[in-house]
């Protein structure tokens, strides 16, 4: 009884594309709730006559709470369940941006801004994962790609209806108008997303059988008459024993360094485009513009690299992406003589970041068991996201210390070619072992505790 192949290797029912395109959904509100700071920075600046330290502990703040929200908090939805947590934190989402539209202090705002970026770290492990787990296998690397475009769509139309929003009722409607568009989100999560099938085979709760039949169904596969053999029960302790041991440590490790290394391009060159148009005797219109762009070719990166990882697999495709990234950087620091040249090399530069994100996206969730993929997953990425908050920190200390901000681009070069070479063994069978299916854990009648998919029977 092989649930996971079935899944795999069937065509993709209408009820999976209504999943897939509400977590989608879900991942563009993402973008614009973490974005929602940025584009308030200057107004609650200015009305609480903020320094500069302060502001950029509110900028950060949500990012902090994300790498929490990864590494700590993700692991829950593989006890309690993928979709009851995808439905609480969206809730709790809501709650924090409501708050955060009525606060009264920095204080209070800096707090609303930790504890909602930690439920968007922990709802992004889980959507990651519940998009892989109902995909089939063929159309999994497309699917990840449009998840993973979500957010920068998310924070291109945000950005649009930010400076209306701004113009004409001030800072806190951009934060109602997250709480509003997570509260909408709700009823789509209630009837289009069922819990996760590997959970159910895995955990075992009340009536997981009927469920699992009636999400068969719902997806046009036929029922089972019985659950498979149950595994031996995994601890806390155990499942993250299970991600850092052996040869799935070794997997952890790589991963982990390729999130890092990107995620701390990516956001260095997502905060100083805009930056060093300016520097480089251009206006600020122009930076907004190279900023814009820079996200737009996010966009397209993210989506394009789905079809393209389908025809060369996803490791071959990020190796090459992340090379071309590096190559990116040094184009941009090299473009600044003219103005479209600039521009252009900012597209490049956002369309083969958000590439390479789409990329790494896919390919977490295909090296571990059904029992432990939302924490692992959460893992990685939230090492991408400490990555994210210590490359700003970094660079400050560089420009202070003589650096120019065109010498920082070619700097960030280093950090994609160390990401191309951990990615590298990912794609050796030697290294990983036989890897069963194109992402996930294969549900089989046996009652040996479950392997990582990466992991030889």
């Amino acid at each position: 009884m092989d649930l996971r192949n079935r899944i795999d290797t069937a065509p993709m029912s209408r009820a999976q594309l209504w999943i897939i395109g509400v977590c989608v959904a879900l991942n563009m509100s993402d973008g614009f709730d973490v974005l929602a700071m940025a584009f308030s920075a200057s107004s609650i600046s200015n009305e609480w006559d903020l320094s500069g330290a302060q502001l950029g502990l509110l900028l950060s703040a949500a990012l902090f709470g994300m790498a929490a929200g990864s590494i700590f908090v993700s692991q829950i939805a593989d006890i309690v369940g993928r979709r009851a947590t995808i439905l609480w934190c969206t809730v709790f989402i809501a709650v924090g941006m409501g708050l955060a539209a009525m606060s009264t202090s920095y204080e209070m705002l800096l707090i609303l801004r930790i504890l909602t970026g930690v439920a968007i770290g922990t709802l992004q492990a889980c959507l990651n994962v519940v998009v892989a787990e109902y995909s089939s296998a063929k159309r999994r690397p497309i699917s990840l790609s449009l998840y993973t475009a979500g957010q920068p769509i998310g924070g291109v139309l945000g950005g649009l209806v930010a400076a209306l929003l701004l113009s004409e009722f001030g800072w806190r409607a951009i934060f109602l108008l997250g709480a509003v568009i997570n509260i909408a989100l709700v009823p789509f999560i209630l009837r289009y997303v069922p819990e996760s099938i590997d959970y159910l085979v895995t955990r075992r709760p009340n009536h997981a059988l009927a469920k699992i039949n009636s999400i068969l169904a719902r997806i046009g596969q036929s029922a089972i008459p019985e659950l498979p053999t149950a595994r031996t029960a995994i601890s806390v302790a155990g499942r993250w024993g299970q991600i850092f041991t052996g040869r799935s440590g070794l997997i952890t490790i790589l991963i982990s360094t390729a999130f890092f290394m990107l995620m701390a391009g990516f956001y260095f060159a997502n905060s100083w485009t805009p930056r060093l148009i300016v520097v480089s005797g251009f206006s600020d219109e122009n930076g907004v513009l190279a900023g814009t762009m820079f996200s737009l070719g996010g966009i397209f990166g993210a989506v394009l690299f789905g079809p393209v990882a389908a025809r060369f697999t996803v490791q071959r495709s990020l190796i090459v992406a992340f090379l071309l990234a590096g190559a990116g950087f040094v184009a941009f620091a090299s473009s600044l003589f003219s103005l479209s040249t600039a521009i252009t090399a900012a597209a490049f530069l956002g369309f083969i970041t958000s590439a390479c994100m789409a990329g790494l996206f896919a390919l977490g969730p295909q090296f571990y068991a059904a029992e432990v993929r939302a924490a692992a997953v959460g893992f990685v990425i939230g090492a991408g996201r400490i990555g994210a908050i210590l490359s700003p920190i970094i660079v400050g200390a560089l420009l202070d210390g003589g650096w120019t901000a065109d010498s920082l681009y070619y700097l960030f070069l280093v950090p994609m070619i160390i990401a191309a070479g951990v990615i590298v063994p990912l794609g050796n069978r030697r290294f990983t072992g036989k890897v069963e299916t194109t992402t996930t854990t294969t549900v089989t009648e046996q009652s040996e505790p479950a392997q990582p998919v990466a992991t030889k029977a």
